[in-house]
C-alpha cells in the first residue's frame, strides 16, 4: 500500500515539473515574439516620422523658392537636411540595437538602416498588420 503513495508522489512531481517546463518554453517564445513586435513597431514609427519630415521638407523648399531664396541656399538646405536625416537614421538603429542586453543580441535581425528596412518590408510587415487600420505597407 505504501508503494502506491510513492507512485502518486512521483507522478505529481513529474507533472508539476513538466507543467513548469512547458510554461517556461511558452513564455520564452512569447517574450521573443514581443521583442520582435517592438522592433517592427519602432521601425514603423521611425519610418512614418521620416515620411512626415520629408513632406515638411518639400513644403519648406517650395516656400523657399516662392520667396526668392537663391538656388544655392536651397541646395545647401537640402544637403543639410539629408545629412541630418541620415544621422537620425543611424542613431535610431544604433539605439534600437544598443538597448538589448547581450542575451538578446542574436535576435536583432538588422544592423543598419538598409537591413532594417528589408526586415520591416519582409518579416516585419506581418507583425505590424494587426496594428494598422487604414495604411498599407
Amino acid at each position: 500500500m505504501q508503494s502506491v503513495w510513492w507512485l502518486y508522489l512521483i507522478v505529481f512531481v513529474f507533472g508539476y515539473w513538466t507543467c513548469k517546463t512547458f510554461y517556461f518554453v511558452r513564455e520564452a517564445r512569447l517574450g521573443l515574439t514581443m521583442v520582435k513586435i517592438s522592433h517592427c513597431l519602432s521601425l514603423y514609427c521611425i519610418v512614418r516620422g521620416l515620411e512626415n519630415l520629408e513632406y515638411a521638407r518639400s513644403i519648406r523648399v517650395l516656400e523657399m523658392r516662392e520667396t526668392g531664396v537663391s538656388e544655392r541656399n536651397v541646395q545647401a538646405f537640402n544637403l543639410n537636411f539629408d545629412e541630418t536625416v541620415q544621422r537620425y537614421k543611424d542613431k535610431a538603429i544604433r539605439q534600437i540595437i544598443g538597448i538589448h542586453p547581450s542575451f538578446y543580441k542574436d535576435i536583432v535581425d538588422f544592423a543598419d538602416w538598409e537591413s532594417a528596412m528589408e526586415y520591416l518590408n519582409g518579416d516585419g510587415a506581418e507583425y505590424i498588420k494587426p496594428f494598422m487600420k487604414d495604411t498599407i505597407i
